[in-house]
């Protein structure tokens, strides 16, 4: 019997009432039900294998200070913090040290498993398991137990893994040690778009090009002072000498990706009746105090971007197809299969991959293969679990310099102060023993004077302590000159070490209030050096007050700086101008060597296509094509969570924050590492400084620290990003040290006692 037109009509209406009713309902119901996933601030919560009671306290901003009477205690309670407010982080970064991203996102998340899974981060510590010093062993173990005790609590999990339907599995040891290994490699990662631009142009230009990436002319300081063996982030040390409130002052800014929610680090305070005190910050997945203090010394790094990699390339034996021949005799191939489940899909994925004994083979034909080798693949992984717990009782330069010289394959440079006001500065790079000086070039594996002889020992690195100057600066810069006894090729920025440079020698005494103001410091070594070329060009083409404008200016990034928004367009557009058409070279390849090339002076590889001055006046007309605006319209940020990718969902859970106008330039101190789009002549801010910290020795309760977000992963907690305001405006938050200072600001109170 056919429906009615009044039934279909009043169908109709219904329908249009309650879906609404229905989503709206979801939509806030489904809010409301996911906001219990937060962690409880105030009131008590079980921890399993707790020794006794532990008390946290929690300031305003929601960080901790953990109050323990053993430190694996202590370290319970890390765990139990990191899995409570950043458990789904832990969950992707666990997951990307093992390959392991399909099984969690589907095929979106296998193209970078099928990067890391071939390095064999988790492969080597399951084959070859550190052999770990037994307090470290314990005290992992012990952030272990904190962990998988908040998972297996039977609580809400976090929003995002609710939504995926996801149960995280429990964490071993075994995980931290391949996210520690892994982590290794990415510090080394962070360069390898320079690696690769610098190897690509050094293959078409050979000698000539190796020159001026080599070169280290006045423009370009290291960070220790002329020859002693005794000196992409911003740290630096001053001594009593140079602070007026008599004690060493300490500074740094790590520069890291700020365009991805939650931001890389977690702060805490940590302190047991054993003698821990930790204040700092942390990376959720692993229980160590990256920066920070422990009243006694206090220890900060920046990337050294060393070179620790070569690229070989072997021919295949013609009678044996398995065998790579090199200078030393034939070496076999290691082939593995890899099976990648991928959510979604009823089918694993079976790859296999190729190694020699020098490393991963990233090529192969039926000629010749291309090897990477890289110094982590080498060195031992417990070394860096083991230094990194060092380090927290380090009282001293010597220990401290002992620890950080042998931390595996992580290459960072550090800086140090302490309570007797002592500054140094020590490079962790294991660098490499080579029989060459064919830097950034792929190698003949034939060749018997390519290669390594192992590593220089670690009281080889460089490193400085007390210098006469009374400051030690680094800013991912080369640390030493030309004279020091044995090459470290790298792939080095000289930008901001000259800026910070000329602030710390511009005048006698230092106040920490003078820190602050350095680190916010959106001065452009880069424009100072270029603008009277911009403005040259501006007056030759007619634009005689924009010109003047250009002269005046005085270099600062500002967002309302019009002047500043012209010249970072310009500086975008040049390379372009410069190297488009060339034949041999990509012109964005260019763009990540330019500073290089354009101090390297007119007689420099490669040739550009047209001359400077034509180039520029080209780059001036494309950078004035959209109109004069100020930097803030032209370069902005945004903060996106992972799962912000669905838009829907983002829209629900707010898991965007932006566009937000940025100031700075890879030339300020204040950094901004942008993407450019030529098409619409805009920036995408996307790396800078991760978190600020200052510490006045004079008064350890003074201490000030911002994140870029805030503490929490969850977008539900007030502090997801409560820091966003303070961080873009650069107000300094303080975190003090001492127990009456913290119970002064303590805001909930939080006590885990122990599992029945």
């Amino acid at each position: 019997m056919p429906v009615s037109r009044q039934v279909l009509r009043r169908s109709f209406w219904v329908s249009l009432i309650t879906v609404p009713v229905l989503l709206a309902a979801i939509w806030f119901g489904g809010r409301a039900w996911m906001s219990h996933s937060l962690m409880p601030y105030e009131g008590t919560a079980l921890l399993a294998n707790l020794s006794a009671e532990v008390e946290i306290l929690f300031d305003e901003r929601g960080i901790p200070r953990v109050y323990a009477a053993t430190d694996q205690d202590a370290f319970r309670a890390l765990g139990w913090l990191h899995a409570s407010e950043r458990l789904f982080q832990m969950e992707l970064i666990r997951r990307v040290a093992r390959g392991e991203l399909a099984e969690l996102f589907g095929q979106p998340g296998l193209e970078l498993d099928l990067v890391t899974r071939p390095m064999g981060f988790a492969r080597r510590i399951e084959d070859e398991r550190p052999d770990l010093a037994p307090a470290t062993e314990r005290l992992i173990a012990a952030y272990i137990e904190g962990i998988n005790s908040k998972i297996a609590s039977g609580g809400r999990l976090p929003p995002e893994l609710l939504l995926l339907r996801h149960q995280p599995e429990p964490w071993r040891v075994e995980d931290v040690m391949t996210i520690a290994y892994y982590q290794s490699f990415y510090a080394t990662t962070l360069v390898q778009r320079m690696s690769e631009a610098w190897r690509a142009v050094v293959e078409v230009h050979g000698d000539d090009a190796r020159q001026w990436l080599e070169v280290l002319d006045g423009w370009a300081r290291p960070s220790i002072p002329t020859f002693s063996m005794a000196e992409g982030s911003n740290t630096w040390v001053l001594a009593p000498s140079r602070s007026d409130t008599g004690h060493a002052l300490h500074a740094s800014d790590p520069h890291l990706e700020y365009d991805v929610a939650p931001g890389m680090w977690y702060a805490v305070g940590l302190h047991s009746g054993e003698g821990l005190d930790l204040l700092g910050v942390t990376a959720p997945g692993m229980p160590f105090v990256a920066m920070g203090h422990n009243g006694r010394i206090a220890w900060a790094f920046t990337v050294a971007p060393v070179d620790l990699f070569e690229i070989w390339r072997f021919p295949r034996n013609p009678d044996d197809p398995e065998q790579l021949l090199s200078a030393s005799g034939p070496e076999r191939i290691h082939r593995r299969i890899e099976t990648f489940r991928v959510r979604g899909s009823d089918r694993p994925l079976t790859r296999e991959f190729q190694y020699s004994p020098r490393g991963r083979v990233l090529e192969m034909s039926e000629d010749e293969a291309i090897v990477m080798q890289w110094a982590g693949f080498e060195l031992p992984v417990a070394e860096l679990l083991d230094s990194a717990m060092t380090i927290h009782h380090a009282d001293s330069f010597a220990a401290f310099r002992q620890a950080a010289s042998q931390v595996g394959a992580l290459s960072v440079n550090w800086s140090y102060s302490d309570r007797h006001g002592n500054i140094g500065y020590v490079q962790s790079s294991p660098i490499p023993m080579r029989r060459h000086r064919q830097h950034f070039a792929m190698l003949d594996g034939m060749n018997a004077d390519h290669g390594w002889d192992g590593f220089h020992p670690p009281e080889q690195r460089p490193y400085a302590f007390n210098p006469e100057q009374g400051w030690l600066a680094n800013a991912n810069n080369h640390a030493v000159d030309s004279n020091w006894p044995h090459p470290i090729p790298g792939f080095y920025k000289h930008l901001r070490k000259r800026r910070i440079s000329d602030h710390l020698a511009g005048q006698d005494i230092f106040t920490p209030a003078d820190m602050v103001r350095f680190q916010l410091d959106r001065t452009s070594d880069r424009a100072l050096s270029w603008k009277s070329w911009l403005a040259d060009t501006a007056e030759e083409t007619g634009r005689d007050r924009l010109a003047d404008e250009i002269r005046a200016w005085d270099g600062v990034m500002r967002t309302d700086s019009e002047v500043a928004g012209l010249f970072i367009r310009w500086w975008h557009f040049l390379p372009q101008a410069l190297f488009d058409g060339n034949s041999d070279l990509d012109w964005r390849t260019m763009q990540v060597v330019f500073d290089e090339w354009l101090h390297g002076g007119p007689a420099t590889h490669p040739a550009p296509v047209r001359d400077r001055d034509e180039a520029s006046r080209l780059a001036l007309d494309n950078a004035l094509r959209p109109g004069l605006w100020p930097l803030g319209m032209v370069q902005h940020l945004t903060i996106r969570h992972p799962m912000a990718q669905a838009g829907l969902l983002d829209r629900w859970l707010g898991l965007t924050r932006g566009p937000i106008p940025m100031g700075g330039d890879a030339g300020s101190l204040n950094v901004t590492y942008a993407s450019f789009n030529a098409d619409t002549a805009r920036l995408r801010a996307r790396a800078g400084a991760s978190m600020r910290y200052v510490l006045d020795w004079s008064d350890l309760d003074s201490f000030t620290l911002n994140l870029t977000l805030g503490q929490s992963g969850n977008p539900f907690s007030p502090h997801f990003d409560d820091f966003l305001p303070d961080f873009l405006s650069g107000q300094p938050w303080t975190v003090p040290f001492s127990r009456e200072a913290v119970e002064a600001g303590t805001a909930h109170r939080l006590l885990l006692t122990p599992e029945p």
